[in-house]
C-alpha cells in the first residue's frame, strides 16, 4: 500500500532556513524575533548577531560540508549561535549539557566536528571550546565578505538517535527537508508577525527544530522560556500567560502533566497546539478540547524522517476514539505500508510503515551498515532514493489516515524520546555488578504513556536501586533510566534460549526498596528534611517517608521527578537540575543539596 499524496514539494527552489530568516528581516527587521523575557532581539539584531557569528566560523576556514558541535542548554544565545551556524553554511550538532556528560563527550568525540561552540556548562565539559559569549559579542566580522549561502542540498543538522548497539547514532539532514518541511506547514497552521511561539523543550529533539527557526523564518516572535520552567507548569503557565503565546508544541505525557497541575488555563490562548512524540490517548485529548479553542494537530515523524511526515487535525468526533490517527503524508513525502517480507499490504491490513520523499534523512554518519539496514531503496521515488524504515506498525483507516499500532521490535517512546531497551541493558552490563540484565516497558496508567523495568542478575543484593540510577544517568538520558529493578538468580528463558520477556513484563512489581539502611526507619531530622518530606508524601500518596527512603524506589518517575523539583523551586526558591533526583536518591542527601543551594544563594546575596 502506497498513500495517495500531493506531487507538490517546496524543496527545489534556492530558500533555505538562513534565507527565510533574511527575507524576514528585510520585511519586519523592527518587529521582535526572539526574546526569554528580558533580553529582546528584533529581526535586525537577530540577524546582524547571526551574521557576525557566521563571520567568525567563516574566519576558522568552517563552512559548507563541515558540521559544528552545539553543547548548550536552552537559551537566547543559543538560538543566535545556531541561526549563526546556518548562516555560515555549515551544519549544527546540538547536544544538551543537563543529559549524561559521559554520553555527551563520547557521542562529540564520535561525530569529529569542525568546531565545538559551547556555553558555561559546556565549557565544563569541552574547555577549549569555542564559548558562545565570546562568538555573539564580536563587534564586527573580520571578514567582510558575505559568508556562502548553504545550497538546499548540503547538509543542515546532525541528532543523535537511539542504537541497538548502545551508541547513539548521528542522523544527518538536509536543508531541502528542513525547507519542505517549514514551506509545507505555513499551508497547514500558517504564522505570522502576530504569533509568538514558545519554545520550552531542547534542541536535541527534532520538533524544537520548527519550534525554533520556524517562527524566525515567517516573522513570529520565538519566546525562549527560561532553563527550568519545564519543570513547572504554573511557572511555564504564567510565562504563556505574560506574552500571550499563540502556538505551543508538546508531547502528551507533558500535556498531561502540565494540564494537571496548574497550566490548563495557559491553553486557553492557543491558536494552534501541536502535539507530537508519544501515541495520543483519548481520554487526554478529550481534556484539552474542554480547555482551548485551539486548532490541534497530532503528529507523526522519527527524526530519520526531518521532525514530522504525518499530520492528523484533531475535528468532530475524535475524541470518542481510544488513540488519534498519526494522519497523512505531508506534500513531498510517500509512505509505504508493508509486510514482514516487504511487500505493500492492502488497506486495513497492519504493517511496517516506511517513509519516502523529500524528508528522508542521508542515513546516519559514520554508520553504513545501520544505514544499509534502515534506509532501503525506494520504488516509488526517483532513481537513487530511498525510503526510511520506521519499525512503527500502523494501518490504513476507511478515511485514508493512518493509525499507530505499536512497534515491530522493543522500542518505546518515554516522553518523546526514543529508548531501545536493548541500549539500556548495554548500559547495564557495563557495571562490575551486573552479570545479566533486561529491559522490559510495560504500560504506565497512572502517568499515561510506558515505564521501564529493569530485571538483572546481580552479586546477592548489590548494587542498590539508587546506585544503579546514578550508574545510568552517567550513561543515558533521564527517560532511559529505568524506575523500577527487580533482582533474579537467573532471567526467565524461552525454549530457544531467548529471554522470555513476556514473562518479565508480566513481573512488573517492584522489589521492596533496597536503599541502605531502609528497613529501619530514621525520622526526618532538619526543617529541610521535614519539609522535603511532606512533599515527597504528597507527591508519591505515601505516608511516611524517613531519612535513607529513596524517592525513585517508593514508586517515583521521571515526571514526578520534574515535579518535585519545581516544589523545591517554588518552596527553597533555588534552582536544581532534575538529574538531582538521581545523584542524591534518599531524603537526607536531597536534603542537603538544597540546604548547599540555599546556602550559596544566600552568599550571592539573592533573597
Amino acid at each position: 500500500m502506497v498513500t495517495a499524496l500531493s506531487s507538490l514539494c517546496y524543496a527545489h527552489s534556492k530558500a533555505t532556513v538562513w534565507d527565510l530568516i533574511c527575507e524576514t528581516n528585510a520585511h519586519h527587521h523592527d518587529a521582535v524575533a526572539l526574546t526569554d523575557g528580558i533580553r529582546r532581539f528584533t529581526y535586525a539584531e537577530l540577524t546582524a548577531a547571526a551574521s557576525r557569528a557566521a563571520h567568525v566560523l567563516r574566519g576558522a576556514g568552517i563552512g559548507p560540508g563541515d558540521t559544528v558541535a552545539l553543547c548548550s542548554v536552552r537559551s537566547v544565545d543559543q538560538v543566535l549561535a545556531l541561526v549563526g551556524v546556518l548562516a555560515s553554511g555549515a551544519a549544527v550538532a546540538p547536544f544538551d549539557t543537563r543529559q549524561a556528560a559521559m554520553s555527551v563527550r563520547e557521542n562529540v568525540a564520535r561525530l569529529a566536528p569542525a568546531a565545538v561552540l559551547a556555553d558555561a556548562e559546556g565549557a565544563a565539559l569541552f574547555p577549549d571550546a569555542l564559548r558562545l559569549d565570546d562568538l555573539l559579542s564580536v563587534d564586527r566580522a573580520t571578514d567582510r565578505a558575505a559568508p556562502p549561502d548553504p545550497w538546499p542540498t548540503d547538509l543542515a543538522y546532525v541528532l543523535h538517535t537511539s542504537g541497538s548497539s548502545g551508541r547513539p547514532k548521528p542522523v544527518q539532514v538536509p536543508h531541502n527537508a528542513l525547507q519542505n518541511r517549514f514551506l509545507w506547514g505555513q499551508t497547514l497552521y500558517p504564522i505570522g508577525p502576530d504569533d509568538t511561539v514558545v519554545h520550552w523543550g531542547s534542541l536535541v529533539f527534532d520538533c524544537s527544530f520548527w519550534v525554533v527557526l520556524a517562527p524566525l523564518c515567517f516573522g513570529a516572535t520565538l519566546l525562549v522560556a527560561p532553563e527550568g520552567t519545564e519543570a513547572d507548569p504554573q511557572e511555564l503557565a504564567a510565562l504563556i500567560d505574560r506574552h500571550r503565546v499563540t502556538v505551543m508544541h508538546s508531547v502528551p505525557s507533558l500535556l498531561r502533566e502540565f494540564t494537571a497541575e496548574g497550566g490548563a488555563a495557559a491553553l486557553a490562548s492557543l491558536r494552534y497546539l501541536l502535539i507530537a512524540g508519544e501515541r495520543l490517548p483519548g481520554d487526554l485529548i478529550r481534556r484539552v478540547l474542554d480547555l482551548t479553542g485551539a486548532r490541534i494537530f497530532n503528529q507523526y515523524g522519527p527524526t530519520e524522517t526531518c521532525i514530522d511526515v504525518l499530520t492528523h487535525e484533531i475535528g468532530p468526533g475524535d475524541e470518542a476514539l481510544d488513540a488519534m490517527p498519526i494522519g497523512r503524508p505531508l506534500d513531498g513525502v510517500h509512505a509505504v505500508i508493508t509486510d514482514e517480507a516487504g511487500v505493500p499490504v492492502p488497506a486495513g491490513t497492519p504493517g511496517e510503515l516506511l517513509i519516502g520523499g523529500v524528508s528522508v534523512a542521508w542515513g546516519y554518519a559514520g554508520a553504513a551498515a545501520a544505514t544499509a539496514a534502515r534506509f532501503v531503496p525506494d520504488p516509488y521515488g526517483a532513481p537513487g532514493s530511498r525510503l526510511y524504515r520506521t519499525g512503527d506498525l500502523v494501518r490504513e483507516r476507511p478515511d485514508g489516515a493512518l493509525e499507530f499500532l505499536g512497534r515491530v521490535d522493543h522500542q518505546v517512546k518515554i516522553r518523546g524520546v526514543r529508548v531501545e531497551p536493548s541500549d539500556v541493558e548495554h548500559a547495564l552490563l557495563l557495571h562490575p555488578k551486573v552479570g545479566q540484565a533486561a529491559v522490559v516497558a510495560v504500560e504506565d496508567p497512572q502517568h499515561g504513556g510506558v515505564r521501564l523495568v529493569a530485571h538483572v542478575v546481580t552479586e546477592e543484593k548489590t548494587p542498590d536501586d539508587a546506585a544503579l540510577r546514578s550508574f545510568l544517568a552517567q550513561r543515558l538520558v533521564s527517560a532511559a533510566i529505568p524506575e523500577t529493578y527487580r533482582r533474579h538468580l537467573a532471567l526467565p528463558r524461552l525454549t530457544s534460549g531467548k529471554i522470555d520477556r513476556l514473562e518479565l513484563a508480566r513481573q512488573a512489581v517492584p522489589d521492596p526498596p533496597t536503599a541502605p539502611g531502609e528497613t529501619l526507619y530514621q525520622a526526618p531530622r532538619t526543617e529541610t528534611e521535614r519539609a522535603l518530606a511532606r512533599i515527597w508524601q504528597d507527591l508519591l500518596r505515601i505516608e511516611r517517608v524517613g531519612r535513607d527512603s529513596d524517592f525513585m524506589s517508593l514508586g517515583g518517575q521521571s515526571l514526578l521527578a520534574m515535579r518535585l523539583i519545581a516544589r523545591v523551586r517554588g518552596g527553597f526558591h533555588v534552582r536544581l537540575p532534575a538529574r538531582t533526583v538521581f545523584d542524591a536518591p534518599t531524603l537526607a542527601r536531597f536534603a542537603a543539596v538544597v540546604d548547599e543551594a540555599v546556602a550559596e544563594r544566600k552568599r550571592a546575596g539573592v533573597g
